[in-house]
């Protein structure tokens, strides 16, 4: 009887693990409007979207963990140096929580960005991969995983 009650609370801790987090459905229409700030230029939607608490993980080498003001900065880089921009093949996955693997309503993504350098008129295309923790409706710590500056050079001029 003990290992029946252990089997069927270990059934439904575990079945109770696949069930998605409320805000999770709520948290991808923010990413989405995250994704609508790069390809619409909309700088300011992202700082309606975003906590000034945030803290963000820079894809580019050697900056690490970054501030608000460092992110929306890299942010107004990409608004503003770049057009034409998508984010295609876009894969949504639901964050969770690194200790327990328990869904926090987080949101994972996977996709292609693709745009043109207004300085160069180069185009570009590169894979990426981006996590975000939600609180208040806002971003609160995010990530980038992708050649930040292996893009940047690749528009770059050739001088």
């Amino acid at each position: 009887m003990k290992n029946f009650i252990l089997l069927a609370l270990f059934s439904i801790m575990l079945s109770c693990s696949n069930v998605q987090h409320p805000d999770y459905a709520g948290n991808v229409e923010i990413t989405k409007q995250w994704i609508e700030v790069f390809e619409t230029g909309n700088y300011d939607l992202l700082t309606e979207i975003v906590s000034t608490d945030v803290v963000a993980t820079s894809p580019f080498y050697g900056q690490g963990q970054v501030d608000y003001n460092t992110y929306m900065e890299t942010n107004k880089f990409y608004t503003d140096g770049f057009n034409s921009v998508q984010f295609s093949d876009a894969v949504f996955l639901p964050g969770v929580d690194n200790e327990t693997l328990i869904p926090n309503g987080g949101v994972r993504i996977y996709g292609t960005w693709s745009g043109i350098s207004n300085e160069t008129g180069k185009d570009f295309s590169v894979t990426g991969y981006h996590w975000f923790e939600f609180e208040d409706g806002q971003i609160i710590g995010t990530g980038d995983y992708f050649d930040a500056t292996g893009m940047v050079m690749a528009v770059s001029s050739d001088e």
